[in-house]
């Protein structure tokens, strides 16, 4: 008798086994790189966002203590609050007002809300 040479099942069952759980892991591997690669982008505007709202508030002239916020055209949100700040008040007497900024840029829904924030000090003038 000829002897046939070719695959077993359990060989064949085996392979596909294998086959199935190193392509269930390379696409794990997969979608976590996209999801990352879409935080950093949603990162990366919101730091350009905050960017931009921090130059318009410096370029605004006269603040004032007090709650800013509104919104961008791409379902971006931003909040701003502004206090004075005693310590650095002492020596910025006259014209310029030194203001603690918080600045919060946040997306997505109430529930799942991701943020972007920045802190700084700026000087601004005094209201008269």
């Amino acid at each position: 008798m000829k002897h046939v040479r070719g695959f077993t099942l359990i060989e064949i069952l085996v392979a596909l086994t294998m086959f199935a759980v190193v392509g269930g892991v390379l696409l794990q591997l997969f979608h976590n790189g996209l999801r990352s690669a879409r935080l950093a982008s949603e990162q990366t505007h919101a730091a350009m966002l905050a960017r931009s709202k921090l130059t318009e508030l410096q370029a605004f002239g006269a603040l004032t203590e007090g709650e800013l916020s509104g919104e961008f055209d791409d379902g971006y949100r931003w909040r701003a609050t502004l206090s004075e700040n005693v310590d650095m008040a002492e020596r910025y007497p006259g014209t310029l007002q030194p203001l603690d900024l918080d600045l919060v840029i946040s997306w997505g829904d109430d529930e799942t809300a991701s943020r972007f924030g920045v802190e700084t000090l700026l000087l601004s003038r005094r209201s008269p």
